[in-house]
């Protein structure tokens, strides 16, 4: 009997040990949600962001300032777009002249892009004969025009170099100007 008792004292004690463990954890538990449910703060957009919001990416484009000066306008675009082809898309969208009504573009008008292609590290721009016709003599003017797109084309990070063709041909400057076009032209920041 005395070892009925025993076993009956020792089981009453494992039960309400396993009982106070049960009730200790589900006491945590519900401490721990209730916690969390507390300190959450709930923000609710006032509009739904669209899919083109979400592809949306900034693009560097370098302008002119009043004091002749390279300034960065960041435009946002559809990233959707820069896939089908960053570098013309890019030149396009340098070309249409700034959003800023302080800032103006040195690329002259009428100019067209016969093909942009990319070797390498190196960006080849052939332009129209109009990129040294209808540009002006001011060699300041001449210099801001080529870091203005060699600027704006070196933010992809693959190209560190941009060459510059007149019509398929190298071997062209500006009028009265010291810029030859054979050589390749790095970032000037």
């Amino acid at each position: 009997m005395e070892k009925k008792k025993k076993i009956i004292i020792i089981s009453a004690i494992i039960a309400a040990v396993i009982l106070a463990l049960i009730f200790i954890f589900c006491s945590i538990s519900l401490e721990k949600n209730e916690g969390d449910n507390t300190g959450k703060i709930e923000i609710v957009p006032e509009e739904e962001i669209s899919d083109v919001q979400l592809r949306e990416t900034a693009i560097e484009l370098y302008y002119i300032d009043k004091n002749n000066e390279l300034v960065c306008e960041l435009r946002k675009i559809d990233s959707k777009k820069l896939l089908e082809d960053p570098y013309v898309e890019t030149m396009n969208m340098l070309q249409a002249g700034p959003q800023n009504e302080a800032l103006h573009t040195a690329i002259p008008q009428g100019v067209k892009i016969n093909k942009i292609e990319r070797k390498g590290d190196c960006l080849t721009i052939d332009f129209s004969k109009e990129f040294v016709e209808n540009q002006g003599e001011d060699l300041i003017i001449q210099g801001l025009v080529v870091n203005q797109i060699v600027n704006t084309m070196t933010q992809f990070k693959e190209i560190n170099n941009v060459k510059f063709l007149i019509d398929g041909k190298s071997n062209v400057n500006f009028k009265n100007g010291n810029i030859n076009f054979e050589q390749i032209f790095t970032r000037n920041i």
